[in-house]
């Protein structure tokens, strides 16, 4: 049985339209893979293969009905990548207002767990599938005015765990994979800054800022038979990072 074979296989990725969720989305593409997008920006990937919704992850009435159009139209989920999140707000936890923090927990937490319950439902009865979920570096490793965002992703690596216990029973692997240092939509404004970008690969061992294609590449592991023995794991794809810290 071939280990990495993703044809035809149909996979639920979260914030396809930019950075890591569009580089998990093209790269099952290119693997021969069905996907099916979602993200509140309009699609940014033209495949045959892809679907897009545009919606926001913490809409559960949508959800559901988004699953349930994904299962109607292909009859199974093999796997689900949970990768849309927001940044912080970049203040200390003292000046953040409540509607803001919540804000970020909602999205980069809450949202995680809404998609994943009914992905889980679609995977249950099939006794099998994979779920990745993007966490990050600042869930262990902290820096200053970040209390919003390191909560959040922290609170996804012990989501991570708690679903793959959930789902083992199932004959279904749940994984996260924390990103260091990586040039998306998101930091491009940070990293285009020539200093802050030597200054940050001053901090790398491999030193390099990372791409989404680094991340996407150990999201295609997690979701291929390769890792079949794996679940509730945290993978840093961080250059090195977190072990000089």
């Amino acid at each position: 049985m071939d280990q990495w074979n993703f044809k035809d296989k149909i996979y639920f990725v979260t914030g396809t339209s930019s950075g890591i969720g569009q580089s998990c989305a093209q790269s099952l593409l290119q693997e021969g893979a069905i996907v099916a997008g979602i993200d509140v920006q309009a699609a940014s990937i033209q495949d045959p293969g892809y679907t897009h919704y545009t919606a926001g992850i913490t809409d559960e009435e949508r959800i559901v009905s988004i699953v349930e159009d994904i299962k109607n139209s292909f009859g199974r989920i093999d796997g689900l990548v949970n990768a849309a999140g927001r940044w912080g707000n970049s203040k200390p936890f003292y000046e953040v207002d409540t509607s803001d923090w919540e804000r970020i927990i909602s999205v980069n937490l809450t949202g995680m767990y809404i998609v994943s319950k009914y992905v889980s439902r679609v995977m249950i009865p099939q006794k099998s599938g994979k779920i990745v979920n993007i966490s990050c570096i600042r869930s262990s490793i902290f820096r200053n005015n970040m209390a919003d965002y390191a909560a959040s992703k922290g609170g996804v690596v012990s989501l991570t765990a708690a679903m793959a216990l959930d789902l083992a029973p199932h004959n279904i692997n749940v994984n996260s994979v924390a990103p260091g240092f990586t040039y998306t939509g998101m930091t491009k404004g940070s990293f285009d800054n020539e200093e802050i970008r030597e200054q940050s690969e001053k901090l790398i061992p491999e030193g390099r800022i990372g791409q989404a294609e680094d991340i996407s590449k150990v999201v295609l592991f997690l979701l291929s038979d390769l890792s079949a023995y794996m679940t509730g794991t945290n993978i840093y794809a961080d250059g090195g990072y977190h072990i000089q810290k």
